[in-house]
């Protein structure tokens, strides 16, 4: 019987002590504010109520002509031009080994949305979407299987990154 009483009062107190916080300094923050050295660490902002705040609606712009190939020997190109999200170019290929090939191009889109992300709306609800994270355009295929040979390949797409300061893709 004891120990059966022992092992429920660990599982107790185990899950109380989950519910404890701590206070721990940031990385690249000193651990006082009096305190020398470290960087400046980034918070998400908050609005008066303690909530996360939404980010704010931005445009972004991205040129590049690039080709990739990746570990899996997915390998393609793409032309993107986008200036204050305004799509002015886009073609892309993409080509998965044993699994087929798509092709993408602005004529078959007209674009439906520029902010919060880049929409591209195609035949039998076929999208591209493009937004900014960080230093990375992510451009992302959606429903395309019209736009591959065979159509199953666009089961094995996946969203093209773009560098905006270099320019490279992957």
């Amino acid at each position: 019987m004891k120990l059966i009483q022992r092992t429920l009062l660990a599982v107790v107190l185990a899950a109380l002590a989950g519910c404890g916080t701590l206070d721990l300094p940031s990385i690249g923050r000193p651990a006082d504010s009096g305190g020398a050295g470290g960087g400046i660490v980034e918070r998400p902002a908050m609005g008066a109520s303690g909530k996360l705040k939404p980010m704010p609606l931005r445009t972004f712009s991205v040129s590049t002509q690039c080709k990739f190939k990746d570990e899996a020997g997915n390998f393609g190109s793409a032309t993107v031009d986008v200036v204050n999200s305004k799509v002015n170019a886009f073609k892309a290929e993409v080509t998965m080994p044993k699994r087929g090939t798509c092709r993408y191009d602005l004529a078959q889109f007209r674009q439906t949305q520029a902010l919060p992300s880049v929409e591209l709306a195609g035949a039998r609800d076929c999208r591209i979407h493009m937004w900014e994270q960080g230093e990375q355009i992510t451009v992302a295929f959606a429903n395309c299987h019209n736009l591959c040979s065979p159509a199953s390949a666009n089961d094995y797409v996946w969203p093209l990154l773009i560098d905006k300061s270099t320019g490279h893709c992957d």
